[in-house]
């Protein structure tokens, strides 16, 4: 009895082994990857190679700075045949090494690839970071050419005109005025608009009243989305000679800008302030803007208007736009 049990335990014994010999070889079916090399190699990154393999379904890289006692990983790196490793420093010498893994999970995965070793560069950079880099600082105190796709920001010279719809003496008039800037112009921070002569007349008004309307453009026209035409309504009354004027587009109803309007000792002054866009310079725009009816022109005379245009960088627009009014 105890030789046919030691038969048995030896034949199970056998048995175990050679399912754990089995396993073990169908872990180490994937094949270690080949051929490594690191070319491209950066100020901050370098791209690390190896031989292309069908039968990998991603793989696992290790890294760290030559002397490190940890490493840093990255358990998921497609199928491939290389890899841009970014976020590193400068003039560091690095070693790494990649495992293939045969399957979406752990395994079966293969024994790590031979090291390879490499040392960042340190070049100068631009202002775009890049190494060896040719971006440049415009200036409008933007980062532009280079590898940033940014062109650099031209002259500040918007185009300004006024008009009035009747140059008749002591006559209501629509006036209005028209603003535009080309592509990679400086933005706009405020612009005002004023008069040595001629009045607003508010008499009458209340809130919500439609006082004019407007046309605004962005990118000449070539971004619908930003082709909006609004209606001029009252949005509050300040004083018998100050009112706050709201755009409201005239599709979703929403506000899209305000500015003041108001009489002075010598004539009138409109007041328009633009809102940051966390940049410094256009893609290019025009406004239409028409105030129906509020316009008093003055008696005979030289009536002139004055526009003030600022930039976000400091440059200062002026312009002026004499009418001669006639009885």
């Amino acid at each position: 009895m105890q030789r046919i049990f030691t038969r048995i335990l030896s034949t199970f014994l056998l048995l175990g082994f050679f399912i754990i010999g089995t396993t073990n070889i169908v872990a180490q079916n994937c094949n270690t990857p080949t051929n490594v090399s690191t070319t491209t190699i950066s100020n901050f990154s370098a791209t690390l190679n190896w031989d292309t393999d069908s039968s990998i379904d991603h793989y696992r890289l290790r890294y760290h700075e030559i002397g490190a006692s940890s490493w840093m990983y990255n358990h998921n790196v497609p199928a491939g045949n290389f890899y841009n490793l970014t976020g590193l420093d400068t003039s560091v010498s690095y070693e790494w090494q990649l495992k293939s893994l045969c399957s979406a999970g752990n395994s079966p995965s293969s024994a790590w690839s031979v090291l390879q070793n490499f040392t960042t560069t340190n070049y100068p950079v631009d202002c775009n970071n890049t190494p060896n880099g040719i971006a440049w600082i415009d200036s409008c105190g933007n980062c532009v050419g280079g590898a940033t796709g940014n062109l650099p920001c031209i002259g500040f010279t918007p185009t300004v005109s006024i008009t009035l719809s009747s140059v008749e003496c002591d006559s209501l008039t629509d006036f209005s005025f028209t603003f535009s800037q080309d592509p990679n112009e400086p933005d706009v921070a405020s612009a005002f608009f004023t008069s040595d002569g001629g009045y607003f007349d508010f008499t009458g008004l209340s809130i919500n009243d439609t006082v004019g309307s407007s046309i605004n453009m962005i990118a000449g026209g070539q971004i619908p989305a930003h082709n909006i035409t609004t209606t001029l309504l009252v949005d509050f009354i300040v004083n018998s000679d100050k009112i706050s004027v709201k755009a409201i587009d005239d599709i979703t109803g929403q506000l899209y800008s305000s500015f003041t309007i108001e009489n002075t000792a010598n004539g009138i002054l409109i007041i328009i302030n633009s809102l940051p866009d966390n940049n410094n310079v256009t893609q290019g725009n025009s406004q239409w803007v028409v105030l129906t009816g509020l316009f008093t022109n003055p008696g005979p005379g030289i009536l002139t208007f004055t526009s003030t245009i600022n930039s976000e960088i400091g440059d200062v627009d002026v312009q002026t736009f004499p009418f001669t009014i006639v009885c």
